[in-house]
């Protein structure tokens, strides 16, 4: 008897290494190892061909975040669930629908077999991962495996217990393997029962023909290595300040009146960071060289809605184009941050003597929190990291702007302050090109505390 299968192929084309995982008879395989090898594409699939091959199987498909996985992995499974499937039995081709019930509030499907695919955050979905600590598994599915703790992962595989005819459990992940338990469990141990199958840009034919030459252009050496060639020891030691997988996850993040949609977080991690529904802040990074770019950034609340960038210019068309769009955006212009440094000090002084009191950052000035970080750099750029780690920050799919975010890197100083490597050593040291974007972009999300003391009468 063939094994019953989901014929997708409108939507779905496996490329061979795609076919390898979906053909692997391990009980754990993991997928994936650099961008552009369809991971979701691979998660999604196999999580609704497990849910055929078994009538009544019960699934969990997840990712750290909740928020995360709905705005990658759920897309995917949800465009597969409204696909027509032909079933192929004994040689037989039968069309059936998957009819599923998609019942949003309890986050799960239920298919025509009487399957059921249940998904959320393995990390911030509380009520979600409690129910299913109480149920029988067939299958679990994991996006993102880099991102979960290996306790997590664990637990999960004790779910796997689902008592039916024939069934043979799974726990199905992808990752991008960067040093960690996820690449010493599947990678370098070798366990039994354990595959680990690499996918890399070149394996994927349905990718654009300059998707991979572009990257190369935009990412710094480590990341290409680890990206694109699959080698994520290159990453070990190199100190970057953001994680690749949350600078991609925040990617067009949902956002709903301003306000992120973050549902399981624990708001006690976040007093740090500020939540305004509405407000306007900019950044705006003034260029420096003849090869920089000035660069304005807009956010409303937790999203960048607008940026825009033009070349080296003198200091009066600077001012016209950024008094424009603070006119344009009706922005406070106390809620505008300016890179007071060389041009941008005369920027600065020309803005005032017009009655525009913005504010001017000098990135090597004195930070607020003069206990943790060297200077004001310091600083933004950590404050941005922490919303990038929380989830609470939308950015715009900008390849220029992900690159340069990719490549920014701290140091700890000898008072055990934290520094970011500067502009200027980027450009000796690694070759790149200042990160003005990544720059701006910090900029709008600091909010300095401003001192205007009251005017008193002798």
């Amino acid at each position: 008897m063939s094994k019953p299968s989901i014929d997708l192929s409108e939507l779905y084309k496996p490329h061979p290494k795609q076919q390898m995982a979906h053909k692997a008879i391990e009980q754990n395989v993991l997928y994936g190892g650099a961008v552009g090898g369809g991971k979701s594409y691979y998660l999604a699939a196999e999580g609704i061909q497990l849910s055929i091959d078994y009538p009544g199987n019960r699934g969990y498909m997840c990712r750290q975040k909740l928020t995360d996985f709905r705005i990658s992995t759920l897309l995917e499974l949800k465009r597969y669930m409204d696909a027509t499937v032909i079933v192929n039995d004994r040689g037989k081709q039968e069309i059936v629908e998957l009819i599923p019930q998609h019942h949003q509030t309890e986050n799960y499907f239920r298919l025509y077999n009487g399957s059921v695919i249940y998904y959320g955050g393995i990390g911030d979905d509380r009520e979600g991962t409690t129910r299913v600590k109480n149920m029988t598994l067939g299958f679990v599915a994991v996006d993102q495996l880099e991102e979960v703790e290996e306790v997590n992962w664990n637990w999960l595989l004790s779910r796997l217990r689902l008592q039916l005819p024939g069934i043979h459990y799974k726990a199905i992940a992808t990752a991008n393997p960067a040093p960690g338990w996820v690449k010493r469990k599947f990678v370098e141990s070798k366990l039994e029962n354990h595959i680990f199958i690499p996918a890399l840009p070149r394996d994927n034919p349905y990718l654009p023909d300059d998707y991979e030459s572009n990257l190369r252009k935009w990412f710094p050496p480590e990341m290409v290595k680890a990206l694109l060639d699959g080698d994520w020891d290159s990453l070990e030691g190199g100190n970057f300040l953001f994680r690749y997988n949350e600078i991609k996850s925040a990617i067009n993040r949902l956002v709903e009146d301003g306000n992120l949609i973050v549902a399981g977080v624990d708001l006690s991690k976040l007093e740090s960071i500020k939540q305004s529904n509405d407000t306007k802040w900019a950044g705006i990074d003034i260029a420096r060289e003849g090869d920089d770019s000035c660069v304005f950034t807009l956010r409303q609340g937790s999203k960048v809605i607008y940026t825009d960038s033009w070349g080296k210019t003198d200091l009066m068309e600077s001012t016209g184009i950024i008094l424009q769009k603070i006119e344009r955006f009706n922005i406070d212009p106390k809620n505008v941050n300016l890179d007071a440094v060389a041009l941008g000090a005369g920027i600065y002084d020309r803005l005032r003597e017009q009655k525009v009191y913005i504010n001017g950052i000098i990135a090597g000035g004195e930070p607020m929190d003069k206990e943790h970080y060297v200077n004001s750099r310091a600083e933004m750029y950590d404050n941005l990291r922490k919303r990038f780690e929380a989830g609470t920050i939308s950015i715009p799919d900008d390849q220029d702007l992900i690159a340069q975010l990719s490549s920014i890197r701290f140091k700890i100083a000898s008072d055990k302050k934290l520094q970011i490597v500067s502009k200027e050593e980027m450009k000796r040291t690694y070759h790149l090109k200042s990160p003005d974007k990544a720059d701006s972009l910090a900029l709008s999300f600091y909010e300095p505390k401003i001192n205007n003391p009251a005017i008193r009468w002798l």
